[in-house]
């Protein structure tokens, strides 16, 4: 029997896999969103990946590749909600999110229309590779007022989710303590051995599925050249990354090299200058004491020459 490989979640077609399956998707939804929203999600509708972007903005959306899953949810009280749920790798990705999710949210503004019908919008990032400062698996991003009364209150909200922030060592030893950590294990699925100690560390029934969707031997031929294109593609964004921020530091390096003998040169120019007024100074001096004092005690005093106060003599 072959032993089983694993794709990671942050790959396109990983991520669609697992999260095209309606019930694990109202699943996971329900644990990233459990303390945000006060009612729980009980049916989803998927939506086209560019609803998005509307009018003359939709070139600038379809020239930007990556995987937004778009959603309208309704919970148990009947109440709509817009949810959009998209991936990340870098710190770059961050201008992005935001700005989707401000589209996301305008975009249900309709010329003439009531602006109070508004839906609640929520935008939910995995970043996978960017391990922020704070020790958080998830970072609620908001509107916010300086006022404690205030009336910018908005349904509105980026949630960041950080699997880096998982502490696999705590794991390891006591298991997960949160349900949102179980979500976040599916990052780390392409370790085999780590994989191993998933399924024993795995309880909710959906993240099982959601981990065993992610087992390479159920996909086609063509999905796996697509991930093998995908990491070949990331590989070499990395590298022409790489190649620039080498540019850009060799550019720095010999922009602060030239600025330094800019500055040397002007260093020298200053003393020179200098140099030459203090010569001017010393031979008027010299010229002043002719006739009082022998040209020996004048050249001792001033510090000229015998011969530069003789040639000023004549």
């Amino acid at each position: 029997m072959d032993t089983p490989r694993y794709a990671s979640i942050k790959y396109d077609i990983a991520f669609k896999r697992v999260f095209s399956k309606p019930h694990i998707l109202k699943a996971f939804l329900n644990t990233v969103l459990k303390e945000i929203i006060p009612h729980p999600i009980v049916e989803i509708e998927l939506q086209p990946n560019d609803f998005i972007a509307k009018g003359k903005n939709r070139h600038v959306i379809a020239e930007v590749k990556h995987t937004v899953i778009d959603l309208f949810c309704t919970d148990e009280t009947g109440r709509r909600i817009l949810v959009e749920l998209q991936k990340g790798s870098s710190l770059t990705a961050l201008a992005r999110f935001l700005d989707y999710q401000c589209r996301n949210y305008s975009s249900q503004f309709k010329t003439g229309a009531k602006y109070d019908e508004v839906v609640p919008c929520y935008s939910i990032c995995w970043l996978f590779d960017i391990a922020p400062s704070h020790s958080s698996l998830l970072e609620q991003i908001t509107l916010c007022s300086s006022e404690k009364d205030s009336q910018w209150l908005f349904d509105w909200q980026i949630v960041a989710l950080y699997p880096k922030n998982l502490d696999w060592k705590r794991l390891t030893k006591a298991g997960t303590q949160a349900e949102l950590e179980e979500w976040l294990l599916l990052d780390v699925v392409t370790d085999l051995e780590r994989a191993k100690k998933l399924k024993s560390l795995i309880r909710d029934v959906s993240v099982s599925e959601a981990f065993e969707e992610l087992d390479l031997s159920s996909y086609t031929e063509s999905q796996l050249r697509s991930m093998e294109f995908e990491v070949f593609s990331k590989d070499y964004q990395e590298q022409l990354a790489e190649r620039d921020q080498k540019l850009l530091k060799k550019a720095e390096a010999e922009k602060r090299k030239a600025l330094a003998a800019k500055e040397k040169e002007k260093e020298k120019e200053k003393a020179e200058a200098l140099a030459a007024k203090e010569k001017e100074m010393k031979r008027t001096l010299a010229l002043s004491l002719l006739g009082i004092l022998d040209i020996k005690t004048i050249s001792e005093k001033t510090g000229l020459s015998v011969e530069e106060v003789k040639q000023l003599k004549n």
